[in-house]
């Protein structure tokens, strides 16, 4: 596979604006899962992780701490995992899920709905299960000693460890396409955004030029999310900002078709907010490119002093998600903020993450676009430049439900 590279310090984008024409109006559903434990400090509360494009999120409360619940969540229902753990990734159809385990100690995979779920534990060492395929047949995670990218097929067979780059003893991957791409990070003091083969041993590479900046120390760069068909890529990277100090914050980045260009390409941090990482994307939509979700936060990322949940849409750039489902009709109740965008559907019918309550607690949510897609209508080429390096992207808006 042939790649093409930008030159450092590039700042060049042109994207197509689109014009969504408006439906009814949709909806947002607000809900636990388990009880909140306080002790779990950061992460006490319900997230919701995934979501697929029937509705169903895959969400865990109190994420690592002994209390964790996961359970698939859907309007109107809510289905606990068998296990003492965590869920944080759905197939697409909504059938099919993974996670950890804190009963066997491992990463599982689960059928929804199923009273048992499906070993990942055969690889040595810690397992666990971060992502799965759109189509349900792969699992990704962590796997093997040392610690290193891992994947599975869902019945738990073929547990592969997919290597480190340079010979690193830590990898970890995060997502993983139909086509067995997997996408996460490896190193030690500097970890590189790396990809794998579903199956391959020792397959781990670098991806472009594993950060957004390799100037800083210890340099990092992670992939978080990819599409159906493997083509385009997301995820967080470290990144000097500015040319005053030490001035070291978190970037979101897309790598928009693998097939032509591996470069991690930084996406636009709206004005006020520090760092952004981008979480999950659809598939190729509008313009030749996907909508993105992911997080934004000023401060500490593990105690944050603020954050919000962002939307970046191929032609109209990036928005808190707050504000852009209420442009399209989506009543947001009072005194609730949406926090984090971990994950969308394919289609973009689908979002979900956190939010914070009324009364102060992490709930998770499902923003339901469905009936209100947009039609995309070519209208103007804007050419973006942020931060000296490329950006691409786009937009869409609707009720409320609180489960």
């Amino acid at each position: 596979m042939m790649f093409r590279r930008l030159k450092a310090g590039l700042v060049l984008a042109i994207t197509t604006a689109l014009v969504p024409t408006m439906a009814r109006a949709g909806q947002i559903d607000f809900f636990t899962v388990g009880a909140s434990n306080p002790n779990a400090g950061y992460y006490a509360g319900t997230i919701g992780f995934s979501v697929s494009d029937t509705g169903v999120v895959a969400a865990t409360s109190n994420l690592s701490h002994a209390s964790e619940t996961g359970a698939a969540y859907t309007t109107g229902g809510t289905t606990n995992l068998p296990v003492s753990g965590r869920l944080l990734s759905i197939s697409a159809d909504g059938t099919r899920a993974a996670g950890y385990s804190n009963d066997s100690a491992g990463g599982i995979a689960w059928t929804v709905g199923a009273g048992t779920t499906t070993s990942l534990a055969t690889l040595p060492g810690y397992t666990q299960a971060a992502a799965i395929s759109n189509n349900g047949q792969y699992v990704a995670g962590v796997g093997g000693s040392p610690m290193q990218m891992a994947s599975w097929n869902f019945d738990g067979t073929a547990g592969t460890a997919l290597g480190n780059l340079g010979g690193s003893s830590f990898g970890w991957a995060g997502a993983v396409s139909n086509t067995g791409l997997v996408g996460g990070t490896s190193g030690d003091g500097s970890r590189a955004a790396a990809i794998a083969t579903a199956g391959s041993a020792g397959s781990a590479m670098q991806l472009g030029q594993g950060y957004l900046d390799a100037s800083i120390p210890d340099p990092y760069g992670k992939v978080l999310g990819i599409n159906s068909d493997g083509t385009i890529l997301v995820g967080e990277s470290l990144a000097k900002i500015g040319n005053i100090g030490n001035n070291i914050h978190m970037r979101a980045f897309i790598v928009n078709n693998l097939l032509s260009d591996d470069t991690l390409v930084a996406l636009a941090t709206p004005a006020g907010w520090e760092s952004a990482s981008a979480r999950d994307v659809t598939d190729r939509l509008f313009s030749g490119s996907g909508i993105v979700v992911g997080n934004l936060w000023n401060g500490d990322k593990s105690s944050p002093t603020d954050q919000a949940a962002a939307i970046w849409v191929p032609g109209s750039g990036v928005d808190l998600l707050q504000n852009y489902a209420a442009s399209l009709g989506i009543t947001i109740p009072a005194g609730y903020t949406l926090l984090t965008a971990f994950g969308i559907s394919t289609d973009g019918t689908y979002i979900t993450g956190s939010a914070r309550d009324a009364s102060g607690n992490q709930v998770g949510y499902l923003l339901d676009f469905s009936g209100n897609q947009p039609v995309p209508e070519p209208a103007s080429v804007l050419s973006l430049a942020v931060g000296g390096v490329a950006v691409l992207y786009s937009r869409r808006r609707r009720r409320v439900r609180i489960a």
